[in-house]
C-alpha cells in the first residue's frame, strides 16, 4: 500500500519540527483554468454541443414576375458531444508508517486516538494544500496531454515508463488539434526544427518565434482576430525567443513585453501572448526518447471560450475530501470529478508545432 511521506531524512543537529518549515517542491502550474478556459458545469454524462452555420448571401433585386420573395439558403446545423469521465484518487496517510526520524508528525500528547488522527491538525492542512496545489497542476495536464489513444515510444510519443493510465481518459486539446489539423480542418503554422532528430538541432533559430507568431496571426480567420478574448498560448521556447527579438528590434507599438500588477505580460501585435510553461515541462517528462523531444515548440491561436472544460462541478476540480477511519486508525483525501475538454469551433484557432 502506497504511502503518503516516504522518509528520506537524515539525523541533523536540529531538525525541522512543523510542517510549515518543510520546504515543498513548486508545482509546473497552479492557475486557475479560468484563465486559459471557460468553465462548463452540469456535465456529467454524453451531452451534446449544438453548432449553428453562419448565414450566407442574403438579398437579391425582386423578381417581377413572380410575387413570392427570392429565398435564400438557411443554417446548416452541426453538434459535438461533451463526453465526461470520472476521475478518482485516493492518498492514505498511517502515523504507523512513518519512521522515528519524522518528527515534524509526532507531536501527540496521548496516543489513542490523537497519535493516529492527523486530519485536525495545523500541520496535517499544510500537506492537504499541497495535494490541492497538484491537483490543479494535474488538471492542466490531462486538458491538453491527455489521450485515449497514449502510447510508449516508438509506437508513440510518451516516455517509456510514464504510468498511461494518467494520460488515457479522454482526449485533450492537443490530440483534438492534430486531429483536426489532419482532416485539414484547423490551419497549421509548421515548426520545423521540431522534426529535427536532437535536443540541439531542435532549438530555434534566432528571431524564429518572430515568423511563427506572424503566420499564426496571418493564417488566422478574422473573427478568431478581432475576437475580444484571443489569446496565443506558446511554449516557453517560443516566449524566449520571441522576448530575444524584442530586445534586439524596434518592432513598433503592439509588440511588447510590459509589467502589469508585479509579472511581465507579452503582446504580439497587440494579442496578449500567455506563457505556459507547464508545456514544456510535461514535454520534457513525459514526451521524450532521451534523443530529442515530441514538438517542443507549440503555440494556440484561440479564445478561451473556443476550448471550454466540462465538468459536474467546477468546485469538484479543487476540492478535496479529507477524514479519518478510526477501524483502519489512517488519514484519507479522497478526490473525484467528472471531466472533458473540447474544441469547439475550427475557425477560431490556429496551430503552431
Amino acid at each position: 500500500m502506497a504511502k503518503l511521506i516516504t522518509s528520506d531524512l537524515t539525523l541533523g543537529a536540529r531538525e525541522a519540527e512543523t510542517v510549515s518549515s518543510v520546504i515543498f517542491e513548486r508545482v509546473f502550474n497552479e492557475s486557475d483554468l479560468a484563465e486559459y478556459h471557460d468553465i462548463e458545469t452540469g456535465i456529467d454524462v454524453k451531452t451534446q454541443i449544438a453548432f449553428a452555420g453562419r448565414l450566407g448571401l442574403l438579398g437579391k433585386v425582386q423578381d417581377t414576375d413572380s410575387c413570392a420573395p427570392e429565398e435564400s439558403d438557411g443554417f446548416v446545423l452541426s453538434e459535438k458531444f461533451w463526453t465526461p469521465v470520472l476521475e478518482e484518487f485516493r492518498l492514505r496517510h498511517c502515523q504507523k508508517d512513518l519512521d522515528g526520524l519524522i518528527k515534524i508528525f509526532r507531536k501527540a500528547q496521548r496516543v489513542n486516538p490523537d497519535f493516529f488522527d492527523a486530519v485536525g491538525s495545523e500541520d496535517f492542512g499544510i500537506i492537504i494544500a499541497a495535494v490541492e496545489t497538484a491537483l490543479k497542476e494535474n488538471i492542466h495536464r490531462k486538458v491538453w496531454f491527455n489521450d485515449k489513444q497514449a502510447a510508449i515510444q516508438p509506437t508513440g510519443v510518451f516516455t517509456t515508463g510514464t504510468d498511461l493510465d494518467y494520460f488515457n481518459s479522454f482526449d485533450g486539446l492537443f490530440k483534438q488539434i492534430f486531429v483536426d489539423v489532419t482532416a485539414n480542418k484547423i490551419s497549421r503554422v509548421p515548426v520545423s526544427v521540431n522534426a529535427a532528430a536532437t535536443y540541439t538541432a531542435q532549438q530555434l533559430p534566432e528571431d524564429a518565434a518572430l515568423g511563427i507568431l506572424e503566420k499564426l496571426v496571418t493564417t488566422a480567420d478574422e473573427r478568431l482576430v478581432a475576437a475580444d478574448d484571443a489569446f496565443i498560448l506558446v511554449t516557453r521556447s517560443i516566449a524566449d525567443n520571441y522576448r530575444a527579438s524584442l530586445r534586439n528590434k524596434n518592432l513598433g507599438s503592439g509588440f511588447v513585453e510590459v509589467v502589469e500588477q508585479g509579472r511581465p505580460k507579452l503582446y504580439f501585435d497587440g494579442i496578449e501572448i500567455k506563457v505556459r510553461y507547464d508545456w514544456d515541462r510535461y514535454i520534457k517528462t513525459y514526451q521524450n526518447n532521451g534523443t530529442k523531444y515530441n514538438l517542443p515548440h507549440r503555440a494556440v491561436f484561440t479564445t478561451k471560450s473556443n476550448i471550454p472544460v466540462g465538468t459536474l462541478s467546477d468546485q469538484d476540480l479543487a476540492k478535496l475530501d479529507v477524514f479519518y477511519d478510526k477501524t483502519q486508525k489512517a488519514n484519507f483525501i479522497d478526490a473525484a470529478y467528472t471531466i472533458d475538454a473540447k474544441l469547439l469551433e475550427d475557425y477560431m484557432v490556429v496551430a503552431a508545432y
